[in-house]
């Protein structure tokens, strides 16, 4: 049985299928002419759903006597870059499976994202979504545990970009330098000293917290400073992720003015506090009981 990149068994493609999250759904619209596939999308395409829309692309391009894959962009109202890198890894496996790969009806935030990317001359874009077609019997398949992100989470958001350099470290796309290496190492020992343990931590006050958790932004930002390409990308990336501690504030506001800034809940603390620690772990693969392994293969 031919199985996705994650070891998870496709459909040998004898029924429909529709992949859904909360914020998007890739439906295999049934039927359609013989030797193609049409996934509509509808929602949302980012770091956070990426797991749907690589599911819903790797089971039909594991259906049999494929010819054509159309990915209907018609209801699809944001792609980020994560959503445009799961459609350029399936243009690329469609291309090494001769399978012609094409996109329908890209909205204009799409086509602006291709635009700026480069992308659009990469594909078979179609101005118009295939006609619908009457919807089939079809399974719901939910993302494994692990792999959906809840929107909004910090840990969710650091996962999801892990486990993406994870997968393109193992696909070979990523080859870090001696230098990178040890600048990566250096880091994580610096967010370590920034972070402690959990226990640590939850007995530390607010404001302590809060201002371990700004040095660890503080020594990402440094180490972003002294490099480039990919790990700047990553790096860039998860201090995005961790933008919302600058607007969090421990001290009562004066005269009652908080120009935008509050108090965070402890479980927003010990959410931003778990994403340095999930950092931590992709930049070295060592073992943390409080984060997940997703590492860099340094």
């Amino acid at each position: 049985m031919k199985q996705d990149r994650d070891g998870r068994p496709l459909a040998d493609g004898t029924g429909a299928m529709m992949v859904t999250h909360a914020a998007l759904t890739a439906d295999r619209r049934y039927p359609a002419p013989p030797g193609t596939i049409v996934i509509a999308l509808e929602g949302e395409a980012h770091i956070g759903t990426g797991a749907v829309l690589a599911r819903a692309l790797d089971e039909a391009l594991a259906a049999p006597a494929l010819e054509v894959l159309v990915v209907d962009c018609s209801a699809l109202t944001f792609c980020a870059a994560a959503g445009l890198n799961e459609l350029l890894r399936a243009r690329r496996a469609a291309m090494e499976a001769g399978i012609a790969f094409r996109l329908a009806a890209p909205g204009r935030q799409m086509s602006r994202l291709l635009d700026i990317a480069g992308a659009e001359p990469v594909f078979d874009v179609l101005p118009s979504a295939p006609a619908p077609t009457a919807p089939s019997e079809r399974p719901r398949i939910t993302v494994p545990p692990g792999r959906e992100q809840p929107s909004g989470a910090m840990d969710a958001q650091v996962a999801a970009l892990a486990a993406l350099v994870a997968q393109q470290t193992r696909d070979g796309l990523w080859e870090l330098s001696d230098e990178e290496s040890a600048l990566a190492r250096a880091t994580a020992d610096r967010l370590a000293e920034a972070i402690g343990p959990g226990a640590v931590q939850e007995g530390l006050t607010g404001i302590e917290r809060l201002e371990r958790l700004r040095a660890a932004i503080a020594e990402i930002a440094i180490s972003l400073a002294h490099t480039h390409g990919r790990p700047a990308w990553f790096l860039a990336r998860t201090a995005t992720a961790l933008t919302p501690v600058l607007d969090w504030r421990a001290l009562t506001a004066e005269d009652g003015q908080s120009f935008g800034t509050r108090v965070p809940e402890p479980r927003e603390l010990t959410d931003a506090e778990n994403a340095v620690r999930r950092l931590r772990t992709a930049l070295t693969g060592d073992p943390d009981t409080e984060a997940a392994p997703a590492h860099l293969g340094l």
